[in-house]
């Protein structure tokens, strides 16, 4: 075109009938990189390519992910480099950097090294802006993609183009070898090396090697859809498949968990998964509030139908009260891995009824007894601290049984009488009386309970039917201790009946067996020799020592106060209902147990505040304070082989045989003047006065 006169160095306009025989160039053009999906895989490997500037222009003004960072490097290149016409080059490499951008694949975020062949002349230089962007994906250790032209052939040189870069295995495009990628045929190389081999793959129903009964395909196939960050796995969904003999046979299965592995990139996925799920909690519909007034009261909630292992989200006070209760702990120095249950029970009782009301007790137990992977005792100990619990009626377990027990009489009359029976015990009749234990009442209530189911059998339906003859008959076929606690468990009952008034006569007032009381017996001193020595623990160690030295009963000893225990002055005082406290003055060597005792409680439980001077750990971090069972002494002298009984009569007769004075037993172990005299009697018979003496 020639320039116009007068004005040299300038182009002329362009006219307009040439511009309407040539439009404006298409700035975004749908044929140029057509957008995809992102997320989808990719079914074919990307044929070859060029890209030119004329391919640029045509999307100059398409968005592309990641552009402007690339532009970026690409002008902070041109300033390191000092390059004279900056403008023209990065004119010419941002157009190339678009076409790069815009041809990646839908399953990636960075462009394939590979894929900078495409870009001629351009492309090191881009391949640099794309690195220092973080936007070029890293080489991999083997060709994911065959050279292309490659392949298997056929007879008279065509080749394949079917089979082309697909594994015969996994039907993966990865494949040099034409036969399979390179993990597959690792995956084949270990099943061999640990003794396996080909079989019929119980999904695909291929024969290929499997491992646990599928083949490599399907188990990753059954992972990806197990571990689904990207929420596009179906139900009974598969890979699809081309022109395959064995697509029609395939057995498509659900989803099946415990196929990805543990670690590697289906762990990351699964804190993703985790994550994303915490993310879309709502917090519960039925959260409490402490401002609703109640109506009536609520029965307690059934918690074995509830989803427990996505709970609601927390509340922003229900959060804070988790945090808290991890403080807590961690300042008490236990372990938080050993209790991971109570925590796991504090989150689903938060999460559905949130942390501004006080919590049933009756519902955190409910929740604990619908599985094992919840804990209890610690929380309600410490919603008690917190003043968020709503404390249940105290109920005496022994108690309860004998209820329940009493209950299950076939015979109505009998089963009253049992339960006013009960009622007396617990100093509940209509006269006022001293209440027994509830162990007591429990003993009573099972030794009668055959009996009485007897005589029912026999036709009895009323305990006023009951003769001294039937009592008799009962006690006959028993002998030593079995006939005295029946003896003793129906005086007891047709007493309290009489007073009640509910029988006319006691049939069991006069009826007596003869007892045998034992001569009281030391022990062998080859059984008592080194008992200390056998046993590490300083609590039992202890223990042992109050009953070998102290004649203690384990009784006794689960109802010491540390306050019982004073060290300066090296008393022990036993607390006795309706008798005098007993003063027991301890030794040198029992003061040094103790002292080891209270220092291996105080480093192992800082906080305890139970006043018993034996605890365990369940007792040591219950804030109401509750003794340890007796059961537990008891399997402690089981284990050392002696029972405290009898080690503490061998103690009482071994001093009997060095003192000969029923006063001496008495101040050292606090026995009645019967129980010391028979000992001395035991251990001098000489002393024995005869029928004549004065």
């Amino acid at each position: 075109m020639r320039m116009p006169q007068g004005k040299p160095g300038r182009r002329a306009a362009v006219p307009p009938w040439l511009r309407a025989r040539h439009p404006d160039p298409v700035q975004d053009d749908p044929r140029i990189c057509p957008d995809q999906t992102r997320g989808q895989l990719g079914l074919f490997p990307t044929p070859p390519r060029q890209f030119a500037r004329t391919h640029a222009a045509r999307i100059s003004d398409r968005t592309v992910p990641g552009f402007e960072a690339v532009r970026e490097e690409l002008r902070k290149m041109a300033d390191e480099r000092q390059i004279r016409a900056r403008t023209i080059w990065l004119w010419r490499l941002e157009g190339i950097a678009r076409l790069a951008l815009a041809a990646r694949d839908p399953d990636r975020e960075q462009v394939a090294p590979q894929a900078l062949k495409d870009l001629l002349y351009s492309g090191p230089i881009l391949g640099q802006a794309l690195h220092r962007a973080g936007l070029l994906a890293p080489t991999a250790s083997h060709r994911l993609v065959p050279p292309r032209g490659t392949g298997p052939t056929r007879q008279g040189g065509q080749r394949d183009l079917d089979l082309r870069g697909q594994c015969a295995h996994c039907l993966a495009w990865a494949n040099d070898r034409r036969v399979l990628c390179a993990a597959c045929t690792s995956w084949g190389y270990h099943i061999r090396k640990h003794g396996g081999g080909e079989a019929e793959c119980n999904r695909c129903r291929r024969t290929l090697m499997v491992s646990d009964g599928m083949c490599r395909m399907c188990r990753i196939i059954v992972a990806e859809t197990e571990v689904d960050t990207a929420r596009i796995a179906m139900d009974y969904g598969d890979q699809l498949w081309f022109a395959r003999p064995h697509a029609a046979g395939l057995a498509v299965g659900p989803r099946t968990s415990g196929t990805a592995a543990a670690r590697g990139r289906f762990a990351h996925k699964r804190r993703l998964a985790r994550a994303r799920a915490a993310d879309e909690l709502q917090p519960s519909e039925h959260v409490l509030n402490p401002a609703q007034l109640e109506l009536f009261p609520a029965p307690t909630r059934d918690w074995s139908r509830l989803n427990t292992a996505t709970p609601p989200a927390l509340t922003t006070a229900a959060a804070d009260l988790v945090a808290d209760f991890f403080a807590y702990m961690r300042g008490r120095g236990w372990n938080i891995n050993f209790f991971r249950g109570s925590i796991r029970t504090l989150r689903i009782l938060t999460g559905h009824l949130g942390a501004d009301a006080p919590i049933r007790e009756c519902d955190i137990r409910a929740l604990v007894s619908t599985g094992i992977h919840v804990q209890g005792a610690r929380l309600i100990n410490y919603l008690r601290l917190r003043g968020l619990l709503e404390a249940q009626p105290p109920r005496d377990l022994s108690v309860a049984r004998a209820r329940r027990s009493a209950s299950t009489i076939s015979s109505p009359a009998f089963a009253a009488a049992v339960h006013t029976f009960i009622d007396v015990l617990l100093g509940q009749g209509s006269t006022p009386s001293r209440p027994r234990s509830s162990k007591t009442i429990e003993n009573y209530v099972a030794t009668v309970l055959d009996t009485i189911e007897t005589w029912i059998a026999q036709g009895l339906g009323d305990p006023r039917e009951v003769t001294k003859k039937h009592i008799e008959d009962a006690l006959k076929p028993l002998h030593g201790d079995q006939a005295r606690r029946l003896h003793t468990a129906l005086r007891s009952l047709f007493r309290a009946l009489k007073r009640e008034r509910l029988v006319f006569r006691d049939p069991a007032r006069s009826i007596s067996l003869p007892s045998n009381r034992p001569v009281p017996a030391g022990l062998p001193s080859d059984r008592v020799a080194g008992l200390l020595d056998r046993i590490d623990d300083p609590r039992e160690r202890l223990m042992v020592a109050f009953v070998a030295i102290y004649a203690l009963l384990p009784g006794q000893l689960v109802q010491l106060q540390r306050t019982d225990f004073d060290r300066s002055k090296g008393r022990l005082r036993l607390r006795r209902a309706g008798r005098m406290d007993h003063i027991v003055y301890l030794d040198e060597f029992t003061l040094r147990l103790a002292a080891a005792w209270e220092l291996h409680r105080h480093h192992r439980w800082p906080d305890s505040s139970n006043p018993h001077l034996f605890v365990n750990r369940n007792t040591a971090v219950d804030e109401t304070g509750p003794p340890i069972s007796t059961a537990a002494v008891t399997l402690l002298f089981q284990r050392v082989g002696l029972p405290a009984g009898r080690l503490r009569i061998d103690r009482i007769v071994d001093e009997a045989h060095h003192s000969a004075d029923p006063l001496r037993l008495i101040e050292l172990f606090g026995l009645s003047t019967a129980s010391a005299t028979g000992y001395v009697l035991s251990a001098h018979p000489d002393r024995k006065p005869g029928p004549i003496a004065p």
